[in-house]
């Protein structure tokens, strides 16, 4: 066996026993273990996120941009009004300034709205250094990192954690699916099969490509 074939064999038993591990979470759930299941499908995650992105140690930040970039489900990587109103009153760049962000924030309708967008309609008053910041932040004010936060480390932390209902929020004139096993386990599934089909198509692991 060459050194390709080698690497072919290493990446798909790779691949295959994280198959088996990602269906193990679903007979979890099924059998009552509503908690293991869910903490564990963040955590496989975030290791995902954190291989794939490895030059970057944020595993908050990883876990959210492999959810909004591989998840097939593009509501992770929007922004959630509230959800960015608490990010940016925790944020000391912008204690002096947070009543003007809280009242351009209580104005916008409950939906989801792209990153870019919420950037946009910031701007007329924020600071060069906010803008910096929200640009290499923003992230923070997504669903991906409301997952992050209130899903993935209250159960790795505090052993549970409740799903998050989001039915008073839209996009596209829909109600917003809940946080919970049934969608971040969809998206699992979603970002590993993407990477286990680019990797056995390239005979390179999915964490040798670009991102």
């Amino acid at each position: 066996m060459d050194n390709e074939q080698s690497k072919a064999y290493c990446i798909q038993a790779y691949f295959d026993d994280l198959e088996s591990r990602i269906a193990f979470l679903k007979k979890l759930d099924d059998k009552g273990h509503q908690d293991e299941a869910l903490m564990l499908c963040c955590c496989y995650i975030e290791a995902l996120g954190s291989h794939l992105y490895h030059g970057s140690t944020n595993k908050a930040k990883n876990y959210s941009k492999i959810l909004s970039e591989h998840s097939g489900s593009i509501i992770f990587s929007l922004v959630h009004p509230s959800r960015l109103k608490e990010v940016l009153s925790n944020q000391k760049l912008f204690k002096n300034s947070i009543s003007n962000f809280n009242k351009a924030l209580d104005t916008w309708p409950k939906e989801l709205i792209h990153p870019d967008i919420a950037i946009e309609k910031l701007k007329p008053f924020s600071s060069n250094e906010q803008i910096y910041w929200l640009q290499n932040n923003i992230y923070k004010g997504t669903l991906a990192a409301l997952s992050y936060d209130r899903i993935r480390s209250e159960l790795v932390h505090d052993i549970s954690a409740c799903t998050i209902s989001l039915s008073e929020t839209t996009y596209n004139n829909s109600p917003v699916p809940s946080l919970n096993f049934k969608l971040l386990y969809s998206a699992l599934k979603n970002i590993f099969q993407f990477h286990k089909t680019r990797s056995l198509q390239t005979n390179l692991w999915y964490f040798e490509q670009n991102a």
